[in-house]
């Protein structure tokens, strides 16, 4: 099997790094819009200034050139996540589901996105399982985070399911939405047990925990298209420093 192209994954707090903070955005814009999609609101610039938000970055070996990203948003009492601000108008239920929960021990990894020139590469399971061994590193950090939120595209809904999602059928219609428009459908899914991924296959779940303990590592991962060589830090400066 050919190795397919040698990528760095980053984590990045938002507040610490603007610059990360623009690459992703440009890049999420830029492939949202070479799909025909121009309204999603996890697409917004708000988060720049949310002290809760991580990014997930896909660079390459140098950092010239960014492939994707997502981001893992921790709720806190001054931002909603994007999840609420995307269904709220759709279905009030969300922010009962979310918002009533005043000790704030949730969180949701959204705006998954990659270059099409990575497509079918297998990024996108990459960038979920390090978004999922993150939020787990932060329970570790003392964040007590109970649950974690996706809003999901067909084409991811299996890759987050195996990786321990469970879909929330109490909303919209039964977990799913109209959404970024009509041609389009999203759906709701919570990981309720990020520490132990009790519902997540066995391979998945063995990964993450490997990144979680190992968060500093290259590996090679198998792709669609070939052998990726990943090197994977997921600990951001502001960790290091304090």
């Amino acid at each position: 099997m050919k190795k397919f192209k040698e990528i760095k994954i980053r984590i990045y707090k938002a507040i610490d790094n603007p610059d990360a903070c623009q690459r992703f955005s440009q890049g999420h814009s830029d492939v949202l819009k070479s799909y025909g999609i121009k309204k999603v609101t996890s697409a917004n610039t708000n988060w720049f200034n949310d002290p809760k938000v991580y990014l997930i970055m896909v660079e390459s070996y140098t950092g010239e050139k960014t492939f994707g990203g997502a981001r893992l948003h921790l709720k806190n009492k001054d931002y909603k996540l994007p999840l609420e601000e995307a269904l709220g108008e759709l279905d009030p239920n969300i922010y009962k589901l979310i918002s009533d929960n005043k000790s704030y021990k949730t969180g949701e990894l959204c705006g998954l996105w990659n270059t099409k020139l990575m497509s079918g590469s297998g990024l996108s399971v990459i960038l979920i399982r390090s978004g999922v061994a993150k939020a787990g590193m932060l329970i570790l950090k003392r964040f007590n985070l109970k649950s974690l939120y996706t809003l999901s595209a067909p084409w991811t809904i299996g890759m987050v399911k195996e990786i321990g999602f469970t879909i929330e059928h109490d909303m919209g219609k039964d977990g799913t939405f109209e959404y970024p428009n009509s041609d389009l459908i999203a759906t709701v899914l919570v990981l309720k047990d990020i520490n132990t991924l009790k519902n997540a296959k066995l391979i998945e779940r063995n990964s993450i925990v490997n990144l979680r303990d190992n968060p500093v590592q290259i590996k090679d991962e198998n792709g669609p298209k070939g052998i990726i060589e990943v090197e994977y830090d997921l600990v951001t400066i502001s960790e290091v420093i304090n």
